[in-house]
Parts: C-alpha cells; structure tokens; sequence
C-alpha cells in the first residue's frame, strides 16, 4: 500500500523513515479512517492518500518530533475523509475527536487559561469548534506549524489559516472570559 508514496521519494533516508512510519501506525490510521468512512476500500485509499501527500512533501513531516508527526498524520487522514464524505454519504456521528489521539500536553494550553477554566472544559469547548477552526488550532499550537505549512496540509491559503486562526481563538477567548464570569 505504501510502495506508491515511497516511490515518489528523492532519498532513501526519508524512504525508510517513513516507511517505518507507515508500519508502525498503519492500523490506527486504517481503524481511524474505517469509524469514518464505515468502509474498508475507502478507508484504505484515504491512508493511502495521506503518505501520498506526505510523500510528496516529507521535509515539514520529517522535521517534526515523532510525536508530532502522528498528530499531523491523524489530522490529515481525517481530513481526507471527511473531504470523501462531503463527496459521497452524511457524516458519521462517532468520528473520533481530536482528545482521542492528542494526549494531555501542559504546552498546548497556557498556563494563565488553566487558571480560569478546567483543561477539559477548555478541551471539549474546543471539541464544539467548526473542524476547520479545531484543525487549524491543533496544527499551531499542538505540532508548532507555520501558517504556511497548515496551508500546504489542509489546501488552503495563507489567509484562510489565519481568520480560520483568529476566529477560534476569538472563541476560546469568549468562552474563557465567560467561565471566568461564572466562577466570581
């Protein structure tokens, strides 16, 4: 499955190192994009896809912790899906969240907002986002990602990043300033 995007390669170091990859995390790739799709054959072409992209473009990839890279993978995969189901069927209700793959990382949320709000209230307000706006915040503040590296991962443009950037953030900020409200 993987020979297509190992195929596009320049170098045999970034073959191996996703080759590994692939190995490694293949079947929750495959698992996560089958509770998705709810069909095997697409769930395959849409981890096939995601190396493909990958593949096509390692350097942001491979410049990533390891960590990193199954966090920017889940949120490839899962955007490939959901773009098949725009084109195909309705949307699966039980798609996984984004806590479901990221776990509890004190960097990703600022110490001054755990004050104010609990990290899981913070955690599923965020779950309540637009996906654009979740996918965008993820990428910036859980694997470090330039505007321009989010752009390249999710096909839009620089622009879009940042209102998509700075509309979630707005909300965050709402949501913050109202809890804090509540607990005076």
């Amino acid at each position: 499955m993987i020979s297509a995007a190992l195929a596009v390669m320049e170098s045999e170091e970034e073959r191996n190192e996703l080759s590994e990859f692939y190995e490694r995390y293949k079947v929750r790739f495959f698992n996560i994009a089958l509770k998705i799709l709810n069909n095997q054959e697409n769930a395959e072409d849409a981890v096939q896809e995601a190396f493909m992209r990958i593949a096509k473009n390692p350097k942001v990839f491979l410049s990533l912790s390891y960590f990193k890279r199954v966090n920017y993978m889940y949120i490839t995969v899962k955007n490939i899906c959901l773009d098949y189901l725009k084109k195909r069927k309705p949307i699966n209700s039980e798609i996984p969240t984004v806590d479901d793959i990221i776990p509890y990382d004190e960097n990703i949320i600022e110490n001054s907002l755990i004050d104010i709000a609990s990290r899981n209230e913070i955690i599923d307000f965020i779950a309540t986002l637009p996906e654009a706006q979740k996918s965008v915040l993820v990428l910036t503040y859980s694997l470090e990602m330039s505007a321009n590296e989010i752009a390249k991962t999710l096909g839009i443009s620089v622009s879009a990043v940042y209102k998509r950037l700075y509309t979630a953030r707005k909300a965050v900020r709402k949501f913050i300033l109202e809890r804090s409200k509540e607990d005076v």
